[in-house]
């Protein structure tokens, strides 16, 4: 006799499903109702599907990913499971053990991050198969594909001899070796080519600038730099990131370089930054999204001498949306330099709208102590807006970054919540009360985060009240 798998469609809990990252996630089994997969299997002791065949689909518009396998005739459903792998050794569950009722599920997904799928076939007792005696193990990326560099080149001289060509358009990936250790001797120039250069997630590439004037250098083509430790500690007066001249390619409306590939840096530490962090460099360019993210930063500024630290102050230049998350900036210095600095913050003249800003999750100390957090004149002539949400601001920005930030102006919304401010041993209520332009939000709170050793770089804070309001960089909390 011969019965029937019905393939539905099912919706699998949220709990079976938690991601490292998404507190809250699903996923969802997507069979098809009106088909039967029995195939006249029946007494059998059925197969995993075949790994080859198993299929890794991003879902246009979302974080999720479509995982698909063909269908096992007979049948009584799936066991999926879902790892992260960045660590073979030590793999995470996204999903563990999920019984699937269909051949596909949608569940979250991470940029830059390795995972393992198992796919265990499930017998049917109604035609009297059994489960198969193991599962199917498949891998999937999220990296881009990269060539790898030798350690212990010197990447000016690699990249001299091994050119980038493929332009704006296409993002073209390099790789350094797990631990390995590098330098750039002099100016590190990428043109107007989409280049990602990344180091191991897990065991980052020590980089040492030994050039005293070398810079990574972006015509606007696009730039992530991820997973590497860089040191610029022969750098003198110098920048990190400069950019070159603005290439016709990019040209667009009223002369602007329009750099429309975000400049990320991404899970970063850079070290003694002795001037400048990103400098536009006396050239004109509109950047749509520059993005520095889970990063530390190091500042060794000496005086005025030492300029805006994110200076976009030439030429109209300035940044349509930029976003500072998860990141420690501190300084060994109190010195007055500005810590950013727009030319210009008038979108419509590239063609844009708006302007954003978001500081989320960052800690901040002795950064600009005797300086401005922002400067641009026209900033508050426009519809721009800021997100302001859970930072440390400790003996930073003459205690008034919200004042700088808005340009002392409430035209610019602003969204606040859970920020700490604390300056010269107390809470600076410029931020807060004192101004229009401040922190109204009923969250904001002053107090001494008393971190660990800041003198060596340790911010973890032992105040209660931080670890309640759970501000700072996240790196410090855990």
């Amino acid at each position: 006799m011969k019965s029937k798998m019905k393939i539905k469609k099912t919706v699998v809990g949220s709990l079976i499903c938690l991601s490292m990252i998404f507190s809250v996630s699903s996923c969802a089994g997507d069979g098809f109702d009106k088909e039967t997969f029995s195939g006249g299997v029946t007494d059998t002791q059925l197969q995993s599907p075949d790994a080859s065949e198993v299929a890794f689909s991003k879902l246009p518009g979302t974080t999720n990913v479509k995982v698909t396998w063909p269908v096992v005739m007979g049948a009584g459903g799936y066991q999926f499971s879902l790892y992260i792998v960045d660590n073979p050794d030590n793999p995470v569950a996204v999903v563990k053990d999920s019984i699937i009722d269909g051949s596909s599920v949608v569940c979250p997904y991470l940029d830059d991050t390795n995972y393992k799928a198992e796919i265990k076939t499930l017998g049917n007792e109604k035609l009297n198969n059994t489960d198969a005696t193991s599962a199917t193990e498949t891998t999937w990326t999220t990296l881009i594909s990269a060539t790898s560099i030798p350690d212990g080149e010197d990447l000016v001289a690699w990249f001299a001899n091994n050119p980038v060509t493929t332009g704006k358009d296409t993002e073209v990936a390099f790789e350094l070796e797990a631990g390995g250790t590098y330098t750039i001797s002099g100016d590190l120039d990428f043109g107007v080519n989409n280049v990602q250069l990344r180091g191991n997630k897990l065991n980052h590439a020590k980089v040492n600038f030994t050039g005293t004037g070398g810079s990574i250098i972006t015509c606007g083509g696009g730039l992530a730099l991820k997973f590497i430790d860089f040191d610029c500690s022969v750098v003198e007066g110098g920048t990190f990131l400069k950019f070159g001249d603005v290439p016709a390619e990019i040209t667009g409306i009223d002369s602007y370089g329009m750099v429309t590939n975000p400049i990320i840096f991404q899970s970063c530490e850079i070290r003694n930054v002795k001037c400048k962090l990103v400098n536009i460099n006396n050239k004109k360019y509109a950047v749509q999204n520059l993005i520095i993210r889970d990063c530390i930063v190091e500042a060794h500024q000496v005086g005025g001498d030492s300029g805006d630290f994110i200076d976009f102050n030439k030429q109209n230049s300035f940044i349509k949306d930029l976003e500072i998350s998860s990141s420690t900036f501190y300084s060994h210095t109190r010195v007055n330099p500005r810590f950013l600095r727009y030319s210009n913050g008038n979108a419509t003249k590239a063609g844009w709208t708006v302007c954003t800003m978001t500081f989320k999750n960052n800690t901040f100390y002795n950064i600009s102590y005797n300086g401005q957090s922002f400067n641009c004149n026209s900033w508050t002539g426009r519809n721009n807006s800021i997100v302001v949400s859970k930072n440390l601001f400790i003996d930073s920005f003459s205690g008034n970054f919200n004042r700088r930030i808005r340009m002392q102006n409430t035209n610019v919304a602003a969204t606040y919540d859970n920020n700490c401010y604390w300056y010269n041993g107390a809470l600076p209520l410029d931020e807060t009360t004192n101004r229009d332009d401040g922190d109204k939000s009923t969250s904001a709170y002053g107090v001494d985060p008393v971190f660990t050793n800041p003198a060596n770089g340790d911010f973890t804070p032992s105040a209660p009240e931080v670890f309640s309001h759970g501000s700072g960089d996240p790196r410090w909390l855990n």
